[in-house]
């Protein structure tokens, strides 16, 4: 269990015990880059923004985020049991995430655009 969720499940009990209503919105984590961008999530780094496009070869995607204002479209390439690519795509706008999966990532592209 992260920090994160300790923190947050220690606050939300708190608040129940002390009779409080707590409202966490679905996209909390992702808000935390510029509006028309996107955040992403790596599997041995800081998360980071990103406008525009880029292709990502060293580092592993585990997950992607559309900032309010964004379009953003993700693919993750594996390689089947023959070794032959196999693209997985998440299209995704306005604060939603998606997942990848870890193991097998062999590169990634994010292209986001403002809408």
């Amino acid at each position: 269990m992260t920090v994160r969720r300790l923190v947050f499940r220690s606050s939300v009990a708190a608040a129940i015990g002390l009779g409080s209503i707590v409202v966490v919105a679905p996209q909390a984590v992702a808000e935390t880059c510029a509006d028309g961008s996107a955040r992403i999530f790596f599997s041995n780094a800081e998360p980071r923004c990103q406008t525009g496009s880029a292709s990502y070869s060293a580092e592993t995607i585990s997950k992607v985020c559309s900032m309010t204002g964004a379009d953003v479209v993700a693919e993750a390439i594996y390689l089947n049991a023959k070794k032959q690519p196999v693209p997985t795509r998440l299209e995704l706008s306005n604060g939603t995430c998606g997942r990848f999966i870890i193991g097998g990532q062999q590169s990634a592209t994010v292209s986001v655009t403002p809408n």
